[in-house]
C-alpha cells in the first residue's frame, strides 16, 4: 500500500475517531489516535519499502514496522527473540534501522538471479561491515547453483569481492571448510575461487569453481583472537587432513577454535587424519552433529614406539544415535564410540612392522572380547605375522560379540592363515569377501576363494555359516 493511500485512510480514522474523542485529549501530532493494534492491522498491508519507511516515524512505528516487516518475511517470533533470521536482501536495511529488536545472531539470505543482484550483494557487504553486524555469528548466502550468471566472468568478480569484504570484516585470515580446512588470507580469497570446473582440477586441494556454488556459510569468532570460517555448500563428508605445502595448513589453535563453533547440518561421515584436535573440542563437535553415522580415525602414531598408549579421540566417550560405523587402526575410537554401540567396527591393520600389528591387533581385541553387543567386524587391510600366536588364538575365542566378518582388502599376505583364524569366533554367522582383486600366494577366482572358505570355515558337523562374495 502506497503512502498516499495510507494518509488518506489514516486521515478519515481520525476524523471518525475525533468525533468520539476531544481534541485536548489527543498528542499534538495525532500519532496515537488510533489504537496500536489497528495500526498493526494497517501495517501488514504494506509493501517492504513503505514498512522501512514508516519505521522511521517514531518509536512505537519502528517497533511494530520492523517486526512486521519480519513476520510478513517468514521469520517467527520464537526465531526473531534469539536473533534468528531468514530475511531477501532488500530487507537488509532494517537491520540498520531497528533499534527495538533482538539483534542478529544467525542471518540465512535467500540470492536470487534478478537485474538487482549487483546491488543485493553490495548491500549485504555494507551490512557486514557495519556496527549492526557486531553480533552476528553466521551470516548464510542461498545462490542458485549452475545459474548461468554464476558463468560470466564479471559476476565472478563481483562475488570475490563480496566474500573478501564479508570474510575480511573482522579478520585478515580465513579458515575455508570444503571437505578439509583450509587456511588462507583473505586477499587469496580471490583465486581460491576460480571460475569454472576445470580450474578446479588443476588445483584440487585448493581451489573451488563459483558456478558450483549454492550455499556460503560465514562463521564469525569474535575474540582475542578472531577467526571467521567459511563453510561451503552442504557438507556431507569431512576428511580433517594435511594440505598441500602451498595451502596454510590450519595449527592447533586454529583447527580447534574453528571446530568449536561450526555447524555442518548435513554432516555424515568425518575421518580425522591429524593428532593435535582437543579431545573435548572434538566431543562438542560431535554432540552438535548427532547425524553423523561414520567415523574414521586416521591418525598416524609413532612406530618408533609401539607399546605407547594411544591418544584419545573424543573425551569422554560419547553417545550418537545414529553413528553405524567407526573405522580404526586400535582401540582408541573404539573405546571413545563405546556408548554409541556402533554395528559395524572396520579395522585397518595394514602396518608390515609385527611389533605395531600387535599393538593395534592386540588393542581391538581386547576391547571386542569385553563388548556384549553384536558387532559387525570389516577387515579392510591384513598385514598378519606368518603364524598365529597363542594369544592370537585366545582372544579370538573370546570375541563372542562377532557375528558377521567381512573381509574387504585388495590383497591378503595369507588368506589361509587369516581364515583360519576367524574360524575360531565362537559367533560367527556370517563371512563375506569384497574387493579381493589380488591375493598374494594365490590368484584364484571367487569360486576357488569359496572353496578355500568352506574347506577352512564348514567343517564336517561345524556351525553353518553363510558364505558370499561382494563387488
Amino acid at each position: 500500500m502506497h503512502l498516499p493511500r495510507l494518509r488518506q485512510l489514516f486521515a478519515r480514522l481520525s476524523v471518525a475517531d475525533s468525533r468520539r474523542t476531544s481534541v485536548a485529549q489527543l498528542p499534538e501530532d495525532g500519532r496515537f489516535t488510533l489504537p496500536m493494534e489497528l495500526w498493526d492491522a494497517l501495517f501488514t498491508h504494506c509493501t517492504d519499502d513503505t514498512l522501512l519507511n514508516l519505521a522511521v516515524v517514531c518509536r512505537p512505528f519502528n517497533e511494530r514496522c520492523i517486526l512486521i516487516l519480519l513476520w510478513l518475511n517468514g521469520n517467527s517470533a520464537s526465531d526473531i527473540a534469539e536473533g534468528h533470521y531468514a530475511v531477501h536482501p532488500t530487507v537488509l536495511p532494517a537491520f540498520s534501522r531497528a533499534l527495538y529488536i533482538p539483534p542478529p545472531k544467525n542471518i540465512v539470505c535467500n540470492l536470487p538471479i534478478t537485474p538487482d543482484l549487483p546491488q543485493h550483494l553490495n548491500m549485504l557487504s555494507g551490512f557486514a561491515c557495519s556496527p549492526r553486524a557486531a553480533t552476528l555469528d553466521t551470516l548464510t548466502l542461498q545462490l542458485p547453483r549452475g545459474h548461468e550468471w554464476l558463468h560470466d566472468a564479471s559476476n565472478q568478480d563481483l562475488l570475490r569481492r563480496t566474500i573478501m569484504s564479508i570474510a575480511g570484516s573482522i579478520v585478515t585470515e580465513v579458515m575455508v571448510v570444503v571437505k578439509n580446512f583450509i587456511r588462507l588470507p583473505v586477499q587469496k580469497l580471490g583465486e581460491f575461487f576460480v571460475r569454472d570446473e576445470a580450474s578446479a582440477k588443476r588445483y584440487p586441494s585448493y581451489a573451488f569453481a563459483i558456478p558450483s556454488l549454492n550455499l556460503l556459510t560465514f562463521h564469525f569468532h569474535r575474540t582475542s583472537s578472531p577467526l571467521t570460517v567459511i563453510v561451503i555448500n552442504d557438507v556431507e563428508v569431512m576428511n580433517i587432513e594435511t594440505v598441500p605445502d602451498e595451502v596454510k595448513w590450519p595449527g592447533p589453535h586454529h583447527l580447534n577454535a574453528a571446530l568449536s563453533h561450526v555447524v555442518l547440518p548435513h554432516l555424515t561421515s568425518l575421518t580425522i587424519s591429524v593428532d593435535y584436535i582437543d579431545p573435548t573440542v572434538m566431543r562438542a563437535f560431535l554432540l552438535r552433529h548427532p547425524q553423523v553415522t561414520h567415523i574414521q580415525d586416521e591418525r598416524i602414531y609413532s612406530f618408533e614406539s609401539p607399546e605407547s598408549d594411544f591418544t584419545a579421540l573424543i573425551s569422554p566417550p560419547i553417545e550418537l544415535p545414529n553413528l553405524q560405523q567407526v573405522r580404526t587402526r586400535n582401540a582408541a575410537l573404539l573405546i571413545d564410540t563405546a556408548p554409541s554401540k556402533p554395528r559395524k567396527i572396520t579395522i585397518d591393520w595394514g602396518h608390515p612392522v609385527v611389533e605395531v600389528f600387535n599393538r593395534d591387533f592386540d588393542s581391538v581385541m581386547t576391547y571386542l572380547s569385553q563388548c556384549e553387543t553384536k558387532t559387525h567386524l570389516e577387515i579392510s587391510t591384513w598385514s598378519m605375522p606368518r603364524t598365529l600366536a597363542d594369544r592370537h588364538v585366545d582372544l579370538a575365542t573370546q570375541l563372542r560379540c562377532v557375528d558377521t566378518v567381512q573381509l574387504s582388502s585388495a590383497s591378503f599376505d595369507d588368506p589361509e592363515l587369516c581364515l583360519r583364524w576367524i574360524g575360531l569366533f565362537p559367533a560367527l554367522e556370517e563371512v563375506s569377501f569384497c574387493g579381493w582383486r589380488k591375493v598374494i600366494k594365490m590368484q584364484e577366482n571367487s569360486d576357488d576363494l569359496l572353496r578355500i572358505a568352506r574347506s577352512i570355515l564348514l567343517s564336517p558337523g561345524g556351525k553353518n555359516i553363510v558364505l558370499g562374495v561382494g563387488v
